[in-house]
């Protein structure tokens, strides 16, 4: 069997490679040629065609992250947004990042992750196209540089259940890109051309090296061994690792290594990745 093996040594230390992996994206999109007051009356009729309720959701979505509140946040993510995704955009996305950013104070941080869920929702209802996956693809390396690439730890807290759906939704975006690009006979000869000019958007690299650094920045392997002989993980924990979003984005990042390297058919660095998880202990965290 064809397979792919990459060393971890290969990672370390080249976070910022997330930050130039992709380019010329910009030459897929049609902006047309509208003056500023064509564009300022389009935005207003944008944020008006948002339903009430969709708005304060997202003035709730947007409160909660501010202030930190876990527990509403996980009801915001976990029971309104699918509700509100069944009631208004069954065959459709929600509305555009644009006219959310007036609802929101045009805060990057809430766009970021608005953004992550906007595009999820497309490849979960609706046909991606080559443009929204090269968006998608920008928003996550977005998401992960202000991550990884921070002086100290994010003050950013999600639940688990919306920290994991990004990890898996990630990888799954890859694989779902690995796809489409290998069917040639279905693309447009601009299709191809774009592909050909953006090579890096969605590389096997790019991905490992986010997944390796989400890893590495947790110390999480460190963890899981101090835990397993006893110790204080938090002793080995780190700045960044003591902080709930980087622990528990090491963790699913290891599983998610495990899924990437089984998609690269590397079965055995797949169970060496496993190497510090007790898989029969579901208290291991």
């Amino acid at each position: 069997m064809y397979q792919v093996t990459y060393e971890v040594e290969e990672f370390a230390g080249n976070i910022d490679v997330v930050a130039d992996s992709y380019a010329n994206v910009d030459e897929i999109e049609d902006v047309g040629d509208l003056d500023d007051e064509e564009l300022l009356m389009q935005a207003q009729a944008g944020v008006q065609s948002i339903p009430e309720q969709v708005r304060s959701f997202l003035g709730h979505l947007y409160a909660n992250l501010q202030s930190d509140k876990q527990r509403d946040l996980a009801y915001n993510y976990e029971i309104q947004f699918p509700k509100l995704s069944d009631k208004y955009y069954a065959k459709s996305s929600w509305p555009e990042p644009q006219y959310v950013a007036a609802l929101v104070n045009d805060d990057g941080l809430f766009l970021i992750l608005y953004r992550e869920l906007y595009y999820r929702h497309i490849y979960s209802r609706l046909h991606p196209s080559l443009e929204t996956r090269f968006r998608s693809f920008e928003n996550y390396c977005d998401l992960f540089n202000h991550i990884l690439n921070s002086d100290g730890p994010t003050d950013l807290e999600l639940p688990n259940q919306w920290l994991w759906d990004i990890v898996d939704e990630f990888i799954y975006q890859f694989q779902s890109f690995c796809t489409h690009r290998s069917r040639l006979n279905k693309r447009s000869e601009e299709e191809i051309a774009l592909l050909k000019e953006n090579s890096q958007v969605w590389s096997t690299y790019s991905v490992l090296n986010v997944l390796y650094s989400l890893i590495q920045k947790s110390n999480i392997g460190e963890q899981l061994r101090a835990q397993q002989q006893g110790a204080d993980a938090a002793k080995v924990a780190g700045e960044f690792g003591a902080r709930p979003l980087y622990k528990m984005l090491g963790y699913f990042s290891i599983v998610g290594l495990v899924r990437v390297h089984c998609m690269l058919g590397d079965y055995t660095l797949a169970l060496q990745t496993l190497e510090n998880v007790e898989l029969g202990n579901a208290r291991a965290l």
